[in-house]
């Protein structure tokens, strides 16, 4: 069952747009129309900003990720492994999400794409804060990370699962160690975050730079630039 988690919405104050905050909002539009050659409204712009925002976040945490499994596939088929990433669902991760009440109902419910991150943890910014991260980020970065995140989405690539330490899987219990001795984990259960890579079990731990390597080599992140 899918776990329902209201869409974000977050609108400005229009008495608090000053002159500042407006030219902010249109050279990051202008910067991203000149990359894409498109006609982007403010909310295309941070639509894709949250996007890139969602990728760097999940990025960032790929590096406490440990293998599922080494035989899955994504929506296309594409060969794929799965990286595990846990986080103890505290009451403040479960607020927003219709969760069941009982333990076993639970487990079988699911948050899948966006919303999977959101439930594990990853900051949904307001409209002036996602423009002020793209004019930080700069727009080719945006671009890339947000085609890459949204790969992942098409692919449906992400979902996040909850479950007790006592139900988990011997090889994911062994993996997640330190995790299952902290008592919070015992009290409130664990989010599991489960990514599909297309790519083949790396050598060592999962990170960052293998998560673009992989996306990249099976998908072109940027259009071709128009003559």
């Amino acid at each position: 069952m899918v776990v329902g988690y209201p869409t974000i919405r977050a609108t400005a104050n229009r008495t608090n747009l000053h002159s500042g905050q407006n030219a902010m909002i249109f050279r990051t539009l202008a910067l991203l129309r000149s990359l894409q050659g498109a006609h982007h409204t403010v909310s295309d712009a941070q639509a894709r900003i949250q996007q890139a925002c969602d990728y760097r976040w999940l990025r960032r945490q790929l590096g406490q990720g440990m293998l599922g499994s080494r035989h899955t596939s994504l929506a296309d088929g594409t060969p794929a492994v799965s990286v595990v990433l846990p986080f103890v669902a505290t009451p403040g991760r479960r607020r927003g999400g219709r969760w069941p009440e009982a333990p076993d109902e639970r487990e079988r419910c699911f948050v899948e794409g966006t919303h999977a991150c959101r439930a594990a943890g990853a900051p949904g910014y307001r409209k002036l804060e996602s423009l002020s991260q793209g004019l930080v980020q700069g727009g080719m970065a945006v671009l890339k990370d947000a085609a890459r995140f949204q790969y992942l989405l098409d692919q449906q690539a992400l979902r996040l699962s909850w479950r007790r330490p006592g139900t988990l899987a011997p090889d994911l219990t062994r993996q997640l160690g330190h995790y299952l001795s902290d008592g919070a984990a015992e009290r409130h259960g664990l989010f599991l975050l489960t990514v599909k890579v297309p790519a083949s079990p790396p050598e060592g731990a999962p990170n960052g730079t293998w998560l673009d390597n992989c996306l990249d080599r099976y998908r072109r992140i940027l259009p071709t630039a128009r003559r």
